[in-house]
């Protein structure tokens, strides 16, 4: 069999290049160790079970999740954007890269081809980039919120098409590389993008667009940029 060889590939940021999922961890455990009115009355093993439902597919909204949270520990004491601000200041205080991500970023570099980000969210993705070392390595970030348009909408795809300035290339020469099922390969998939979905212990859902390859890690994506 053939392996196909793509001419450019797009990445989305959290938990494809950069180890959200464990921050995450990191943040609702400093919330859990200050309100005793989680820790007083449930095990960590059970809060953060809980807390990660608020999460659905690695995507959250910090505000609605506090909300969620004072529903279920009524002690709890703040206000959904006081959380919203905490969430993202301890955030950013320990995002890091996945394992080995950097290794890859690096190779792609060297390796000439042709990549950016497409995220969602807005600033505080562009200080994730920071934070994590990324930034001077990325050739660019496409942010939806400072774009105007979020993943899935297909403008967001296409003006990332346009960034990749590579000549005459189509959508189906680029693979879209991401965690998310309905906004990152649903999202690509609409554009006539190929997709890799980065599984990351998960089974994929019957109600997305199957994607064209399922890994753990983007380094098993390199066979097909070379």
């Amino acid at each position: 069999m053939t392996t196909q060889i793509f001419r450019a590939a797009l990445f989305d940021l959290d938990d494809t290049l950069v180890d959200r999922k464990s921050v995450y961890d990191d943040v609702y455990r400093v919330l859990y160790d200050r309100h005793e009115a989680i820790h007083g009355q449930t095990s960590w093993e059970d809060a953060i079970d809980f807390i990660w439902t608020l999460s659905p597919y690695n995507a959250t909204s910090p505000r609605e999740a506090f909300v969620e949270i004072q529903k279920r520990w009524p002690g709890v004491t703040g206000d959904p954007e006081s959380h919203h601000q905490f969430y993202f200041t301890q955030m950013l205080k320990v995002m890091k890269m996945l394992p080995s991500a950097m290794n890859f970023v690096d190779w792609m570099n060297e390796s000439g081809i042709n990549w950016g980000v497409v995220t969602n969210g807005g600033q505080i993705q562009l200080q994730k980039v920071e934070t994590t070392g990324l930034n001077g390595r990325v050739p660019f970030v496409l942010a939806s919120k400072l774009f105007g348009v979020d993943k899935p909408a297909p403008e967001v795809f296409m003006e990332a098409v346009r960034l990749l300035d590579v000549p005459d290339i189509q959508p189906k020469e680029i693979l879209f590389v991401g965690d998310n099922p309905y906004t990152d390969i649903a999202g690509a998939h609409g554009v006539g993008m190929k997709t890799a979905w980065i599984r990351m212990e998960r089974k994929f859902p019957d109600d997305a667009p199957h994607p064209d390859f399922i890994v753990d890690h983007v380094e098993e994506l390199k066979v097909h940029l070379a």
